[in-house]
């Protein structure tokens, strides 16, 4: 049940409502003051925004509904009715992504990465006050149950209350995300000051790269995530289905998140390739990024979900993909000109 905040008349608001608002304010004050950093006017956020929030609304509700249809009556009843149901991160992503394309179209920003790169660290800092609202209601989503009383308490757990009354700990998912999320808007910041005017070599700029280093970091964090859930959204094949109501096939986060690495792996490869020619660690850099795709997706992922070994799993698990993570950005780095001067940033 969530927890009330403020209840006069037939007015009631939450304290989960509450902090989600104040996270969407934070989000856009962070953007307003980023973007004007390279532009003299922020016409182009105000008219992003809105758009931005009404399609990452639409979105994460469209993939909830796809994942959890047993929850709606009907796909418009999902797309109307919002007081109950959930809602599914990837949307957000697609969402502001798409009104950047939108804004760029109608010429208030030259290029959309450029927003996208103002925009990143206010939707992560954004993110990470959707993710601390959890703690106002019952929407704990942790599957593995803390035993030990030496952790259960934040941030490790959160206590759960079943049908029958009974209290039991569970992994604080939600607000272990909050402090990640945290820790890369700090991130983001620091890298959109440090290195968003750096050149590459083949005369390309630095726009979207805050905005690929979000969405890299963000799958980092958001691939272990689901995997601690017990209401992970599943990838269902509708014939399958037909064959047996209850079958699934995959995490659609941790689709999404791996499209992300292999996307920005792809784009920062074949700009070092095409600057260096094919070097040695080229060749290094794909066997280990494959690597570290089986050993997040089977010894982490396939076997946590078949075993109780959850330290060992996550360990692996978390240790492939902050290889992954540091593999791509190092070939990012075979891709920033040498001339650059970081001292006048031009």
């Amino acid at each position: 049940m969530n927890e009330i905040a403020v209840f006069t008349g037939g007015l009631t608001i939450y304290w989960s409502a509450i902090i989600i608002c104040l996270g969407i304010a934070a989000g856009l004050c962070l953007t307003l003051a980023l973007y004007p950093m390279d532009h003299r006017h922020n016409t182009a956020v105000w008219v992003w925004f809105p758009i931005a929030t009404v399609l990452s609304v639409l979105l994460s509700r469209l993939i909830h509904w796809y994942s959890h249809i047993e929850q709606y009556g009907s796909l418009l009843e999902a797309l109307t009715d919002y007081r109950t149901g959930g809602y599914c991160v990837q949307g957000i992503i697609l969402g502001a992504v798409f009104a950047a394309l939108l804004v760029k179209l109608i010429r208030l920003t030259p290029t959309a990465g450029e927003l996208l790169d103002a925009a990143a660290p206010g939707m992560a800092l954004c993110m990470a006050l959707i993710r601390l609202s959890s703690l106002f209601n019952t929407n704990c989503r942790g599957r593995i149950v803390i035993t030990d009383k030496l952790f259960q308490h934040l941030p490790y757990a959160i206590s759960w209350t079943d049908a029958a009354g009974n209290v039991e700990y569970r992994l604080a998912t939600f607000f272990l995300e909050f402090i990640a999320l945290l820790v890369i808007t700090v991130i983001l910041c620091a890298f959109f000051f440090r290195h968003r005017s750096e050149p590459l070599w083949d005369g390309w700029r630095n726009e979207g790269n805050v905005m690929w280093l979000f969405l890299i970091l963000l799958g980092l964090v958001e691939f272990i995530a689901d995997s601690t859930r017990y209401d992970s959204a599943l990838m269902h094949f509708f014939l399958i289905k037909k064959l047996n109501p209850y079958a699934s096939f995959i995490s659609i986060t941790q689709i999404f998140t791996a499209v992300c690495f292999l996307l920005h792996f792809i784009r920062y490869m074949r700009i070092s390739v095409k600057t260096n020619g094919w070097r040695w660690y080229h060749f290094l850099a794909i066997v280990v990024f494959l690597a570290c795709f089986v050993g997040a997706g089977y010894l982490g992922e396939y076997k946590v979900q078949r075993t109780a070994q959850y330290v060992r799993c996550y360990l692996w698990q978390g240790g492939s993909l902050l290889l992954l993570c540091l593999t791509v950005r190092l070939i990012y780095r075979t891709c920033v000109a040498k001339e650059y001067d970081y001292e006048d940033g031009e």
